[in-house]
């Protein structure tokens, strides 16, 4: 009986850790009047979406791979550099830190100075800060509503 225990406790715990490492990760950054949501699949692959008033835009998807903390985004689009962001939680709260200068995802804003920014206001969430939501919170706000689609920006 107890090996049957622990024969079952060692594949909940398996199928856990499995579930749990393909996880899809959702993360959104608000400012002003529109917003940046990043999504990291399990499968290593990411997008990156703005959503504006006038508009839902792809602006970035590629590979991205986490070491430590590090997270390194790989453009699909050669002509964009790869840029790195830490992943960080302070507070209950997670969020991604930008450490590379011209990241589509966002602007550089060191981690101690997001800490700070929670740390001063609990109830607010400080601008251009991607912090971890919910799957429903990014299906609901970068759904394609009629007559908008995803729009590649010109270069």
């Amino acid at each position: 009986m107890r090996q049957q225990r622990a024969f079952l406790l060692t594949i909940l715990l398996t199928c856990s850790a499995l579930s749990s490492a393909q996880t899809v990760r959702y993360f959104k950054a608000e400012h002003g009047v529109g917003a940046t949501y990043v999504r990291l699949t399990a499968d290593g692959t990411y997008k990156v979406i703005d959503r504006e008033h006038v508009g839902i835009f792809l602006t970035d998807e590629g590979h991205w791979k986490q070491s430590g903390a590090l997270i390194t985004f790989n453009p699909k689009d050669p002509k964009n550099s790869s840029y790195q962001a830490t992943e960080n939680e302070h507070k209950g709260k997670t969020f991604l830190a930008i450490t590379s200068p011209d990241a589509a995802a966002g602007i550089v804003i060191a981690a101690n100075d997001i800490e700070k920014d929670l740390d001063a206001d609990a109830t607010h969430l400080p601008d251009h800060v991607l912090f971890k939501v919910s799957a429903k919170t990014y299906q609901t706000e970068t759904k394609q509503a009629y007559p908008f689609r995803y729009l590649r920006p010109q270069r």
